[in-house]
């Protein structure tokens, strides 16, 4: 029976299969054409883990093109939010702080904010080193380290925030651009103006409102439900509304 050209093409590469199997051997008994068994050992990379990396806070001095240095913070939460407080030594303008959502992949550390991304290298389990845009170590003499602190630096103090405000059920909210977290908001404080601006509003039912608040971050009190590692919010003032498309 005549073969088609597949059947051809498996026919011919049985037959080299098979003569390469039982083929001529060298002198020492290694098949020709092979090559000798050996193993080959590849050097691990060293990794990090999550759990080593965060609930924990960093701190140091970073380069800055037109100051002395940026003193520098990171607090890193279990919940893959942080916050970041940079303060521009030799200049008088107050610390800035922001907030956005970090990863890990055991090596490098990736800090995602608002149109702004940070890149370590993270060495051991207690220090970060400041990597350039394209990932690479950045050369020269400039303080490039951040170290774990001893004790977590959670930034809590007050700076602005841009967020969707939202009132359901008693239960008041506000979601931060930076992180597209929730957090609870605490009915003290500036509370009660932004209610009122809210209600002004006059949202449909459930409906949040975008807008911008000096806040700051207090430890969950222990009669209140929900994750207990995840801060509360408290308003100290109401600045407006909001419009930022860039919002998590």
């Amino acid at each position: 029976m005549a073969m088609n050209g597949w059947q051809r093409v498996a026919t011919a590469g049985g037959l080299a299969l098979a003569a390469a199997c039982g083929g001529e051997q060298a002198a020492d008994g290694t098949a020709v054409g092979t090559l000798p068994d050996s193993v080959v050992t590849v050097p691990a990379v060293p990794t990090v883990t999550v759990a080593a990396v965060a609930p924990n806070s960093y701190a140091g001095t970073l380069p800055c093109a037109d100051c002395a240095g940026i003193a520098t913070t990171v607090a890193l939460f279990s919940d893959t939010t942080y916050r970041l407080r940079e303060a521009y030594q030799g200049k008088s303008a107050a610390p800035v702080v922001s907030m956005g959502r970090w990863t890990h992949d055991g090596r490098t550390l990736t800090l995602d904010g608002l149109g702004r991304t940070l890149r370590f290298a993270v060495k051991g389990e207690d220090t970060l080193s400041l990597l350039d845009q394209s990932g690479q170590p950045i050369a020269g003499s400039a303080p490039v380290t951040l170290v774990r602190a001893d004790s977590m630096d959670a930034l809590r103090e007050a700076a602005p925030y841009t967020g969707t405000f939202t009132y359901e059920a008693d239960a008041p909210s506000f979601r931060e651009c930076g992180s597209g977290q929730t957090y609870h908001v605490l009915m003290s404080g500036a509370y009660k103006t932004v209610r009122r601006a809210y209600a002004a509003a006059k949202l449909p039912a459930g409906s949040g409102q975008q807008i911008e608040v000096t806040a700051r971050f207090t430890a969950r009190p222990a009669t209140m439900e929900g994750p207990k590692e995840r801060d509360v919010m408290e308003f100290v003032k109401y600045v407006g509304p909001a419009a930022n498309p860039d919002c998590r």
